[in-house]
């Protein structure tokens, strides 16, 4: 993504030997090493005579010394260089003088610096040692405010495009034009809010591990990784509370301004939550026209005006309701930014919502509010919606029981009621209703013909088959169930408290499992 990117700052430039050389004050000669010259930038000067000065220095320096202690043999100059070498000394340099120990470089100084790969440099007679300091650290400073000063300018780019119509888009080409690196912004969801190179749903996918790891730290997530070539960045998004995600992308040898990304998330968070802002109006507007719908079923007519009257399609609609004790209307903003095409209202402490039936209304909730109770009514015409969101209500409490978001389907069906119902009470219900049959002589035979026949609709032919008896048979047991129980198994009532009392033996008998 975005390989054609001009590089406006390299982040604090250090000296190079070659700019050292290149110095008409400093007149510095490189007589050794020059296979390692290209490698070796200085990030500050030392002067030291001695012998081991590695443990004294921090890695990174010019060193300077006019060999007071220089050793008198190849092999002892080798160890010294390689020393310093191994210590992070970037060059030497050798001060020379008449009235300094060395007039010029010795033979066994130059080919021991050659074989460990240490440029030597020398320092002639009437420069002395602090003009090279001087000129090491005035790069530095330099450096330190071209940094400084494209900071600002930067900051000042960001800062106008903030305040312009651009939007999140401005902001992310304003930061790309100034550091050369690609700048994406996805919702909650992981869709592309703005992005300042094509390719922001590949960059999503190649940060979906670490999106995944730093997800519940809320505006504390941040994360970096750095492979293939490539140093990509996750950021939360929000000034309250997570509202996006910003992803970085760039070469990883790129240099990388800290306080410039720091300032790219507080401006993208700003612009974020201005949307969050200027949504409020159509917040209230749409929180209007779901307290309409959900006093009663409506006329679809009336329901379609309503609905485009607050920019939703007029289509079947699906609701919602969701447990937020804390954080209600955060959790209301929330959807309504992420879901477009949602009405959105707060009741209390729940959020109740609705959105076109093709909506992926679990996987929104799962995302958004997935440890938080909620239920989920089903897709119903726009005129009817209030049965929906009832049956929303409904299943919210059940989520509440189960500890997981509940579909309407999920609890239309008399077992997860009767579970719901507890083990006592049920085995109670049970035993009263089928205590006859068990203190018969043929209890087990008696229970399960009963079972057959209930399951067969009450109908003879089919309970006996599945039994393998004959009809006769079959209504022997079917009026002995009858006399036993007093009940009538014509009658609609009688088989139902008959089913029911089944139906309870067997869920008391899971719960207490």
């Amino acid at each position: 993504m975005g390989e054609n990117r001009p590089i406006v700052f390299d982040n604090l430039s250090m000296l190079s030997i070659a700019e050292l050389l290149a110095d008409p004050d400093l007149r510095l000669s490189l007589v050794a090493g020059q296979d390692a010259v290209q490698d070796s930038e200085i990030e500050a000067a030392a002067v030291s005579e001695l012998a081991r000065p590695g443990p004294w220095l921090q890695g990174g320096e010019l060193l300077l010394t006019i060999g007071l202690l220089l050793p008198g043999d190849f092999d002892g100059c080798r160890d010294y260089l390689a020393d310093l070498k191994a210590a992070g000394v970037r060059a030497v340099a050798l001060g020379l003088g008449g009235d300094l120990p060395h007039q010029c470089a010795p033979r066994r100084l130059i080919d021991a610096a050659d074989e460990v790969g240490l440029p030597l440099l020398t320092v002639p007679d009437p420069v002395p040692f602090i003009a090279v300091t001087k000129a090491v650290f005035a790069h530095r400073a330099r450096a330190e405010r071209r940094e400084l000063e494209w900071a600002l300018q930067t900051q000042r780019a960001l800062t106008a495009a903030a305040v312009s119509p651009g939007g999140l888009l401005g902001i992310l080409a304003a930061h790309r034009t100034a550091t050369g690196r690609t700048g994406v912004v996805i919702d909650l969801l992981g869709r592309v809010l703005a992005e300042s190179d094509p390719g922001g749903d590949e960059l999503s996918v190649a940060l979906a591990d670490q999106l995944t790891a730093v997800r519940d730290h809320g505006l504390a997530a941040a994360a970096v990784d750095i492979s293939g070539g490539r140093r990509r960045e996750l950021h939360g998004l929000g000034a309250r509370r997570l509202r996006a995600w910003l992803l970085l992308d760039s070469p990883a040898e790129m240099p990388v301004a800290q306080q410039i990304t720091g300032d790219l998330v507080s401006l993208l968070s700003l612009e974020i939550e201005r949307r969050h802002g200027l949504d409020s109006g159509q917040r209230r507007g749409r929180a209007q026209v779901l307290d309409r719908l959900a006093r009663a079923t409506v006329d679809d007519v009336v329901a379609a005006r309503w609905l485009t009257a607050v920019g939703v399609p007029d289509v079947d609609l699906r609701a919602a309701a969701v447990a937020a004790p804390q954080d209600a209307d955060d959790l209301a903003a929330d959807l309504l930014i992420t879901l477009p095409d949602a009405l959105v209202r707060v009741v209390d402490d729940v959020v109740e919502l609705a959105v076109p039936r093709g909506t992926d209304l679990p996987g929104v909730l799962g995302t958004l509010a997935g440890h938080r109770a909620a239920g989920i009514g089903i897709g119903v015409r726009p005129g009817a919606l209030a049965v929906s969101l009832r049956q929303a209500r409904s299943a919210l409490a059940a989520s509440r029981v189960n500890g997981r978001h509940m579909p309407a389907e999920d609890i239309a069906s008399s077992r997860l009621l009767l579970t719901a119902v507890g083990a006592e009470p049920l085995s109670a219900f049970a035993d009263a209703v089928l205590g006859p049959l068990d203190a018969a002589d043929r209890s087990a035979e008696l229970l399960h013909s009963l079972t057959v026949f209930l399951e067969n609709n009450g109908q003879w032919a089919p309970a006996a088959a599945a039994l393998q008896v004959h009809r006769h048979t079959m209504r022997n047991r079917v009026d002995a169930i009858e006399r036993l129980t007093g009940r009538r198994l014509d009658s609609v009532h009688d088989r139902h408290e008959l089913w029911l009392a089944l139906r309870a033996r067997d869920a008391a008998r899971m719960s207490t499992d």
